[in-house]
């Protein structure tokens, strides 16, 4: 179904709301998989009365001067409704009163119903909504303007990290996980992503990449040898070491796929 303010089963259904009554349609495309697909569902939309309150993670209709659209309300901020269909990236903002209806049944095409103010819907949508927000916090990490944004603050806390005085905070990093100190796997952890955030800096140079964070795990210990407060371990280093090995093949692939240009 064309989706254009002037097609006539929309505007045919925009008038059953207005007038109180409950609809039943066809839910096309795919921006809300998994859990309503386009190729055969069925959805009920109960009207709204003007005065009544929008719930965040509820699926409503709305009107973004364009379209009509089924996506969820993820929060509403200074009278903006922010909404986001569970299969996409963007976001679409709207005011209340271009929020016409709210989604409460899905009818598959077996005839089977689900009710989407129940507990099965609740749990499933807090799932969808979590990856789908991992998925777009990657994607904008990934994105090669975000990640040279995001690489100064990596190295910036980088260097909080191993040069600040934190060994006050009396943290037991003298305990052990999966046979390895503590202390050490933190270590790890904290330089795998080096390599990701110096590959766009480097031209995708993998050996040049490999080299620079190396070096930078390197330089981090070495200061400490001349702080005070801390303290040069080997045992550090080669969990610096490690952490940058795992995080340079891990993006291996994608240097060898995307090359610099």
């Amino acid at each position: 179904m064309p989706n254009s303010p002037d097609n006539f089963l929309l505007v045919e259904m925009c008038e059953r709301l207005r007038a109180g009554q409950t609809v039943t349609m066809l839910f096309g495309g795919c921006s809300m998989l998994p859990l309503i697909n386009g190729n055969g569902d069925k959805i009920t939309l109960r009207p709204l009365s003007a005065d009544e309150q929008c719930h965040p993670g509820t699926v409503y209709l709305f009107f973004d001067g364009q379209h009509y659209i089924i996506h969820r309300l993820m929060r509403v901020s200074k009278g903006v409704y922010d909404f986001r269909g569970d299969n996409c990236y963007k976001h679409e903002h709207v005011h209340r009163e271009n929020v016409l209806a709210q989604l409460m049944t899905i009818i598959r095409p077996d005839g089977s119903e689900v009710d989407c103010e129940g507990e099965w819907w609740r749990r499933q949508s807090r799932k969808v909504v979590l990856r789908r927000t991992a998925k777009n916090i990657l994607s904008r990490v990934a994105n090669r303007s975000a990640r040279r944004k995001w690489s100064a603050v990596y190295f910036v806390l980088l260097a909080v990290l191993m040069w600040a005085p934190l060994n006050g905070l009396g943290l037991p990093l003298d305990n052990f996980v999966f046979g390895l100190r503590l202390d050490h796997l933190l270590h790890g952890l904290v330089y795998v992503p080096c390599a990701f955030f110096l590959m766009d800096l480097l031209h995708r140079r993998k050996w040049t990449v490999l080299g620079v964070a190396a070096a930078i795990g390197l330089f981090t210990e070495l200061v400490q040898y001349l702080l005070p407060y801390r303290g040069f371990d080997v045992n550090d280093l080669v969990g610096n070491c490690m952490g940058i090995i795992v995080g340079w093949i891990a993006i291996l692939p994608f240097m060898r796929r995307h090359p610099f240009k």
